[in-house]
């Protein structure tokens, strides 16, 4: 019936009643402005992952309640301890002799305060459910993606990233993923993923550690910067916020395994539940609230699925960050032939992006979708390859090793030189 309307009655004495129109959903009360700006848009982007994730509707109101409050949230361990340092109560010198202490298992000086003490816990403080060795081979999953992992991570959890514009603003306003830095800033990102994958490289003292616990304080200090500057929190939230923050680890682990999965690289149960292990303990040190952090993709799924549902659509500075990201490509540094590797570099990209994001996705971003002809090429090759490392361990470390090259390569290609790996 037309307009949603019901008959009812019989025979020929029917009567039409119009069929009452769904509520609109509770606004969580202190929710940010940006919060279900638009919930139309929202159910269409989140729509791709209704599939794969544990979801039968959209956001309860419970959940829609404690995804306002940790849009209004920021890492209260960090901001705590960057207000003692610039109070003059201790300093990042002390704060690095503090983090030393600890590792090597040794009380930290009693005269610290307790700020020191609250943010040391946080990133050295094994919890109980941690198993290394799961979270070991978790990063030997990360690392047996190889090329077709790092994709992933640029071309859907990145660009596709940039489709909400809850960060864009932040992101733009840094500088360093627009113009000609965006390649360089990619290849840092990159060599930080590189060395948590790492072996070992999860551990409080490692090279990947190290780099977490920088993030985490840099992500603060932009908190504080943003902040100062006048920050429309009651419109936008924080600047980076809890919600963004478990948003960006689950893409880091759950949306990991789901882009390399339709990229042909299938995961077994134990392989899958190995990179959600490293992912939470990563996202602990990364300050993300442990309500967010889970074991199970399906569930993981679930929260960015309802991220998505709140999100703002795209702004002019998601075009902004998505062809800086795509141009970026055609600045890959190449010893050999390199204008047209370039050239090759930048429709591959573009080809597993159109095939990760959609149509809608890329015109959301500004971007002409291109015909998805890498995916064609390496879906089969991923299938044979990971198929064979499935039953054979002698694939499995060749995988690893050939990953673990190759993402090497991609790190000095991107930055010209300019970044190492570190681990």
């Amino acid at each position: 019936m037309p307009g949603g309307a019901r008959r009812t009655g019989r025979g020929r004495g029917v009567t039409l009643r119009s069929a009452p129109a769904r509520p609109a959903p509770v606004r969580p009360a202190g929710a940010p402005a940006r919060f279900a700006a638009d919930e139309a848009w929202g159910r269409r982007a989140a729509r791709m992952l209704r599939p794969f994730a544990d979801v039968r509707s959209g956001p309860t109101p419970a959940e829609r309640a404690r995804i306002s409050r940790a849009l209004m949230s920021g890492d209260p361990a960090a901001d705590a301890l960057l207000e003692a340092i610039s109070r003059g109560d201790t300093s990042m010198s002390r704060l690095r002799e503090a983090l030393d202490e600890a590792i090597a298992g040794r009380p930290l000086p009693a005269d610290e305060p307790e700020e020191v003490h609250a943010f040391v816990r946080s990133v050295t403080d094994l919890p109980d459910w941690l198993d290394p060795d799961l979270a070991d081979r978790g990063a030997r999953v990360c690392l047996r993606a190889g090329l077709t992992g790092q994709d992933v991570l640029g071309d859907l959890a990145l660009l596709g990233g940039y489709r909400p514009s809850a960060t864009t603003e932040v992101l733009t306003s840094t500088g360093r993923l627009t113009g000609e830095g965006t390649s360089r800033r990619i290849a840092e990102t990159m060599a930080w993923w590189h060395a948590v994958a790492a072996p070992g490289g999860w551990r409080p003292g490692s090279r990947g550690w190290e780099m977490t616990v920088h993030v985490r304080l840099m992500h603060a200090r932009v908190n504080r910067a943003m902040l100062d500057k006048g920050w429309d929190t009651a419109a936008k939230g924080m600047p980076i916020n809890q919600g963004d923050m478990a948003a960006t680890n689950g893409l880091f682990s759950a949306t990991f395994l789901l882009g390399t999965l339709v990229l042909g690289i299938p995961h077994s149960p134990r392989d899958a539940r190995a990179v959600m292990h490293l992912w939470r303990w990563v996202g602990l040190v990364m300050g993300v609230d442990e309500d967010f952090l889970h074991e199970r993709p399906r569930r993981a799924l679930r929260d960015m699925y309802h991220f998505l549902r709140i999100s703002p659509p795209p702004d002019d500075n998601s075009v902004v960050l998505a062809e800086s990201l795509l141009e970026s490509y055609g600045m890959t540094g190449f010893p050999r032939l390199a204008t047209l590797r370039r050239q090759l570099d930048v429709a591959r990209h573009r080809a597993i992006a159109t095939y990760l994001n959609g149509l809608a996705g890329m015109r959301e971003l500004g971007q002409q979708p291109a015909v998805p002809w890498y995916p064609a090429v390496i879906i089969p090759a991923n299938a044979l390859a990971h198929g064979a490392a499935a039953v054979s361990p002698r694939v499995r470390w060749a995988l690893e090793r050939r990953g673990d090259r190759r993402i090497r390569r991609q790190i000095a290609r991107y930055s010209r030189g300019t970044v190492q790996p570190i681990a």
